[in-house]
This record gives structure tokens, C-alpha cells and sequence, in this order.
């Protein structure tokens, strides 16, 4: 009999163990990296693993935040907020071992340097702010690879040259914030496949040629928001279908 109540408790004991799902070890040390890189630890000082249950810093209002998705035997980070705390440097290359990412928020820092091209492997991105920093260089097309973004914003930030053509693949995008990013020339005619956009903030940039006249098919527009660019009248008559304009 007491043989059997130990087996009983050793298939207990395992079965506890084997529930309790790990981070991806890479994704931790890519965490671990990036905290040290901002000197964050006095804020996020992660000794233990960062997917660990009811962590205080996975509150919807921790800043700064870490969450994770568990539902498998491995635990891996989804949501990264690091917002409006001084952080500076170039955007790490350890960002991009966190390949479950859809929720990442770096906004109202001192970030510089450029958005690598690597930023085109987060594909399960959702929410992708890098607005209010330093950064510069041209707007990366890889940005094109997010196809699930419903919400983007580089808007506050010193970025040269055109909007790249790829941003047109974002069809889930409801947001688009890039008004004062310093980028230049046409609105691609691609903008025209963000059927989804609801608001776009686009002023302040030098956006030259005509005011866009297939803005008048993004008939879920709610908030349009063009001034200050270089862009030339007339208004579009397209733009009378734009029904549910609320901010123009």
C-alpha cells in the first residue's frame, strides 16, 4: 500500500512539473540583453523567469512591461512596453530574437540610429509604436512584412526620404500615426489597399504632389489629418464619400 501511494505521488510531482511551462531560454537572454543595454534593471530587475504567473510586471499598466503567452509547454514574450522612460542607443539586435512580439511599444524615448531591417521578422506584430525618439534613416519597406499591424506609429522622428511602397500591404492596419517623422515626397498610390485605415495623423511632413484622390475609397476613415505637407488642391470630389469622417 505504501508503495503504491508513493508511485501515486511521484506521477503527482511530475505532472506538476511538466505542467508548469518555461520562456523560450533564448527569448530570456535576449531580454536580459536588452534590459542591461537601456540600464533598466532598476526598473525591471528580472532575476527569475520573466514569464512567471501573475508577475507584477506583466499588469496591463506596469511600464515597463513584459507579458508572455504560455499556453503551450513554452513560454514566450508577446507584449514589450518601454514608454516615455529616457531609454537611449540604437534598437538592439537581441529585439528580434522575440519573434512572438505583438504588442510593442517604445515610444517618447531617446532612441537614434536607424530601424534595422530585421524588424520585418516580428510577423505576429499587432501594435507597433516607435513614435516621440531620435531615429533616422529611411523608413525600412520591411515594415511590409507586418501584415497583421493594426496599429503603427513612427510619427516625432527624423526620418528622410519617401514612404516605402510596402507599407500598402498592411490591409490590417486601422492606425497609422506618421505625422512629424520627417519623411518626404508622394503618398504612394499603394496607400490606396488600407481599406481598414480609420485614422491616419499625417501632417507636418514634406508630402509633395496632389492631395491623393483615392483617399475617397478609404471609406473607414474616421480622423484624416494632412496638414502642413506640401500637397496640392484641389480637393478631391472622391472625398464626399468618406462618410464616417469625423476629423478632417
Amino acid at each position: 500500500m505504501k508503495v503504491l501511494s508513493f508511485s501515486f505521488f511521484i506521477f503527482w510531482v511530475l505532472q506538476v512539473v511538466f505542467a508548469q511551462s518555461i520562456t523560450d531560454p533564448n527569448e530570456v537572454d535576449a531580454l536580459n540583453k536588452m534590459i542591461d543595454y537601456w540600464n533598466l534593471r532598476g526598473k525591471l530587475n528580472i532575476t527569475t523567469d520573466p514569464c512567471i504567473k501573475d508577475a507584477t510586471w506583466a499588469n496591463e499598466n506596469a511600464n515597463p512591461r513584459v507579458a508572455c503567452d504560455c499556453m503551450g509547454n513554452t513560454c514566450h514574450i508577446t507584449n514589450l512596453k518601454i514608454y516615455a522612460l529616457d531609454i537611449s542607443g540604437e534598437i538592439p539586435s537581441e529585439l528580434f530574437v522575440l519573434t512572438e512580439l505583438m504588442d510593442l511599444n517604445l515610444g517618447q524615448n531617446v532612441l537614434n540610429g536607424s530601424i534595422p531591417p530585421e524588424i520585418g521578422q516580428l510577423s505576429k506584430m499587432q501594435y507597433l509604436s516607435l513614435g516621440i525618439n531620435n531615429l533616422t534613416g529611411p523608413v525600412p519597406p520591411e515594415l511590409g512584412n507586418l501584415t497583421k499591424l493594426l496599429s503603427l506609429s513612427f510619427s516625432s522622428n527624423n526620418f528622410l526620404g519617401p514612404l516605402p511602397t510596402a507599407l500598402g500591404n498592411l490591409t490590417s492596419l486601422q492606425q497609422l500615426y506618421i505625422d512629424s517623422s520627417g519623411v518626404s515626397g508622394p503618398i504612394p498610390q499603394e496607400f490606396a489597399n488600407l481599406k481598414s485605415l480609420q485614422i491616419l495623423w499625417a501632417s507636418d511632413n514634406l508630402f509633395t504632389g496632389k492631395l491623393p484622390d483615392f483617399f475617397g475609397t478609404l471609406t473607414e476613415l474616421r480622423v484624416l489629418r494632412l496638414q502642413g505637407t506640401l500637397l496640392e488642391g484641389p480637393i478631391p470630389s472622391s472625398f464626399s464619400a468618406l462618410n464616417n469622417l469625423e476629423d478632417l
